[in-house]
């Protein structure tokens, strides 16, 4: 693109919008209320409308002596025609859920008893009404590796949300075969309550999903459990691992438990598990049994006696993919 062009434009683009900001000057304040629409579109179009041409827009739009007005009604019918319901419906939502809470916990606010302050932890506290259970919102960090859709701005009856989006999932086709989001969680975050429906073994279409949660996301807020947590909380908090237990072999072991007992304390030590020695005996001690005392034994450390390990389970979401028939 010619830059002289550019030039030639952004100067009479500059030219326009002075004239325009100076014609105002003359208007009374209730007249530049109702021009705010125009106001605004103008300044848009001051600061970005070059940025956006290229060489055939820009030779288009010097053909005008003020392309500016020529440009300005369209934009103005965009963006007042848009249309921001749902926007403004989760924004009342949010507004309202905070109201609510805010007056919920002045009227539980804690009550000074004889000089002792009595409260309860309004995070661990559940809706009577609801099987909903309410869990603290760090607690999503320790879920790395699970799924789930969260809903932002869930004020009022719980179970009604989750009826309602189970009814409207199963609606869209995304439940199927008469599954469900169950063990639903709710959990407050920046002043607003929200709720976890987990993926758990519903069966459900992800692609469809995906699309309603992006179709669905003024009215409800709506991300998944995996962009939250990290976007939101900080991230997953990653789990301790467990120390491995160290092996004995109980063949040729003296048959005194005491004994038996003595080599195990030994070899927790020395794998770092001294913490559990104490333990480890008094439970032997409470058996009153050698081989029940064995068997326990057997839980600290590594023996013939030991459960074999089972192939753990797959934990992928059940979902049917969108090609299925």
């Amino acid at each position: 693109m010619s830059s002289v062009r550019k030039d030639t434009l952004k100067k009479r683009l500059n030219e326009n919008y002075t004239a325009f900001i100076e014609s105002l000057h003359e208007k009374t304040v209730s007249e530049l209320i109702a021009m705010a629409p125009e106001i605004t579109a103008a300044q848009q179009l001051h600061e970005e409308l070059l940025d956006a041409c290229d060489e055939e827009n820009v030779e288009f739009l010097l053909r005008f002596d003020n392309p500016l007005e020529v440009v300005r009604g369209y934009w103005e019918s965009e963006i007042t025609g848009y249309d921001h319901s749902g926007e403004m419906g989760h924004m009342l939502w949010e507004i309202r859920d905070r109201e609510l809470y805010e007056k919920e916990q002045l009227a539980q606010a804690p009550e000074d008893v004889g000089g002792a302050v009595q409260a309860e932890n309004l995070a661990e506290r559940e809706n009577p009404m609801s099987d909903v259970k309410q869990i603290n919102a760090d607690d999503l960090r320790h879920m790395e590796g699970q799924e789930g859709l969260i809903l932002q701005g869930c004020g009022g009856d719980p179970q009604e949300w989750v009826d309602g989006i189970n009814r409207e999932l199963t609606e869209a086709g995304i439940l199927l075969g008469g599954s469900k989001l169950e063990n639903v969680v709710s959990f407050r975050h920046d002043g607003v309550t929200c709720l976890l429906f987990p993926f758990g073994d519903a069966e459900l279409t992800i692609g469809k999903f995906a699309m309603w949660r992006i179709q669905t996301h003024d009215r409800y807020g709506g991300t998944w459990l995996s962009d939250y947590v990290p976007n939101r909380l900080g991230g997953f908090l990653q789990a301790e691992s467990q120390p491995q237990k160290p092996r004995m072999g109980l063949v040729g072991q003296d048959g005194n438990i005491y004994a038996v007992l003595g080599r195990a304390s030994m070899l927790l030590k020395e794998a770092g598990m001294q913490d559990k020695i104490d333990e480890m005996f008094q439970r032997c001690a409470a058996s009153g049994d050698y081989y029940k005392a064995l068997n326990i034994i057997s839980e600290y450390v590594e023996t013939e006696l030991s459960p074999k390990s089972e192939p753990q389970k797959s934990t992928k979401k059940k979902v049917r993919n969108t090609h299925e028939r």
